[in-house]
């Protein structure tokens, strides 16, 4: 078995299960981490299982991961991980990215992108970057579809607008850039 505070467990473009993910994120939950990131101060050392800390996974549609600090949870998506398991190595970054949060929370009561999270993430072989990115892993299908029906554009949503949209397209070609009712887009719901 790898010694996941040495080096991580997937490789570039492998394969993995949601039941290999969960294993992975309770294998690091339960791990005692050294973090010593502050020149004269002496190392944080934690184990986040002791600490109370669990994990799930959830069904969030634009988020690959999430750490909720109020209940002690670290968040997968279920949803686009199982879209994506040809993406195990970047599924564990986003895994990392989390338990770095919750390592610097613990650390310091807050967790944010700031360069001393960005010194726990690398502690944890994080790569302290955006994970996760709408273009890369996005979903292959949304629960709403927005369609013009002057020009045949469409545009995925994943949440009922409230407010109507117009086509900017449109607007912009027959309206002189200002919104108009005429080109409002409709929804339309997939599934």
């Amino acid at each position: 078995m790898k010694d996941l505070r040495k080096e991580k467990m997937f490789a570039e473009n492998t394969q993995t299960t949601l039941q290999e993910m969960e294993a992975l994120a309770n294998e690091l939950l339960s791990l005692t981490w050294t973090v010593d990131i502050y020149r004269h101060a002496s190392a944080s050392v934690i184990n986040l299982r002791d600490r109370r800390w669990t994990f799930e996974f959830n069904n969030r549609k634009r988020a690959a991961g999430l750490c909720n600090w109020g209940n002690k949870t670290i968040y997968l998506s279920k949803y686009l991980l199982e879209q994506n398991l040809h993406k195990s190595a970047e599924f564990e970054n986003t895994l990392r990215h989390e338990l770095a949060h919750a390592l610097d929370f613990e650390m310091r009561g807050k967790s944010d992108h700031s360069r001393v999270w960005k010194a726990v993430a690398r502690e944890v072989l994080c790569t302290a970057e955006r994970c996760y990115k709408s273009s890369e892993i996005g979903d292959s299908k949304s629960k709403y579809t927005l369609i013009c029906d002057t020009c045949g554009y469409t545009k995925p949503s994943h949440k009922v607008k409230k407010r109507k949209t117009a086509c900017g397209n449109c607007c912009r070609q027959h309206n002189g850039g200002r919104y108009s009712e005429k080109f409002a887009l409709r929804q339309v719901q997939n599934y």
